[in-house]
This record gives C-alpha cells, sequence and structure tokens, in this order.
C-alpha cells in the first residue's frame, strides 16, 4: 500500500513535518525539499518518490550521527533517541545506524567497557549496571563487559570512606551502622562493605 500524505506542518528553520497518518511525523524536510517532491496533503507518494526520500534523508541522519559521536561517545540507543527526535523515519535510523556499527564509530561492547574502567573506582557495581542499561545496553552486553574488567569492589568502598571518613577503624556501631547504610544505598552489597570496613 503506497503511503498517503495526511498532513504537511510547519516545524521550524524553514522545515516541515510529514504525517503519513494521524500518529506521529513521518519525517522532516525543509521547505525547498516539499516543493521539490511536490508534496500535498492528500497525495499518494510514489516508490520512486519515496525511496528518493529515504536516501536523502539515510544521508543526513549518518552526518548527523557522525556529529553527535563527535564530541562524545554514545550508546546504539542514545543514538537512535537522538535520530528519533529529529524525525528521521525508521529505515533512515536503521541505514545510520549499521553504517555507524561498521565503521565501529558505535560499539556499546566498548562503550561499557569504557564506562566500567572509568567509575568503578567510585560506583558499585549494580549502580554501574543501572546508568549502563538506562543508556541502552543490553545485560548480556554489560555482563561480558564486566567480565572483561577487573574491579575491587573491596578496594573502593575503602577508598570511598577514606575520601570521606578518614581513618574508621575506632568509630562506634552507630556511625559504623550509618556508614554501612549509605554504602547499601549506593549499591554496594552489605558482605562487600563489612569485608571492606573490616579489613
Amino acid at each position: 500500500m503506497k503511503p498517503e500524505i495526511y498532513k504537511i506542518e510547519e516545524y521550524k528553520n524553514n522545515r516541515k513535518l510529514v504525517y503519513l497518518d494521524e500518529g506521529t511525523p513521518a519525517f522532516c524536510l525543509y521547505t525547498k525539499e516539499i516543493k521539490k517532491f511536490d508534496l500535498k496533503e492528500g497525495d499518494i507518494i510514489t516508490d520512486s518518490t519515496y525511496e528518493e526520500i529515504i536516501s536523502l534523508l539515510s544521508k543526513r541522519a549518518r552526518e548527523r550521527c557522525l556529529y553527535l559521536l563527535e564530541s562524545m561517545a554514545r550508546t546504539e540507543r542514545q543514538v537512535r533517541d537522538k535520530l528519533a527526535e529529529g524525525f528521521y523515519p525508521r529505515e533512515s535510523i536503521d541505514d545510520a545506524i549499521v553504517y555507524c556499527k561498521k565503521k565501529r564509530y558505535i560499539d556499546d561492547t566498548d562503550y561499557a567497557e569504557r564506562y566500567i574502567a572509568s567509575k568503578s573506582d567510585r560506583l558499585s557495581k549494580r549502580a554501574i549496571e543501572q546508568k549502563l542499561y538506562a543508556r541502552g545496553i543490553d545485560k548480556e552486553t554489560v555482563r561480558e563487559a564486566f567480565d572483561n574488567a577487573e574491579i575491587d569492589e573491596t578496594k573502593t568502598i575503602r577508598d570511598l570512606i577514606c575520601r570521606k571518613y578518614g581513618d574508621v577503624s575506632d568509630i562506634g556501631y552507630e556511625e559504623r551502622r550509618k556508614i554501612i547504610n549509605k554504602l547499601i544505598m549506593k549499591g554496594f552489597t552489605y558482605d562487600t562493605i563489612k569485608r571492606a570496613i573490616d579489613r
């Protein structure tokens, strides 16, 4: 079934949103491109025109990806979300992601390993896991990244305690309990905390 243009709506920066149904916009084009493709509300988009639009937006999506990745590393989910915010169609987003993964500009395993290496000296494994999941990295990739990492949570806890509390060898029960509770809230396990404090 050929797509029919439901609505063309003014957007910003001399661009317009094109709807192919009553839901979210299918894609976004500059006004001059709307004229070039002769797009009008109620018209049916031919296969050749649709392919040309997707090709144009796929190239633009790749360029957008490179721009996004230039300043900082991002996960696949983060890049997909950014492209979706720009109203790129799914075909163009998929094309851009495949391109960037092939060039290794996007690599969730590498991202996870680097993130773990940079955060494991002050965050618990559980906290790091949650942050990586929130960035769209799947559990299997996170597990593999932790398997490849050399993490000593006991040392991390000791360093955190020393930085914040100094020597805790002579503290009382209540103060000790408060420290343990704060560390548990950060995602460290009771056994690991106790082992770190006992040392």
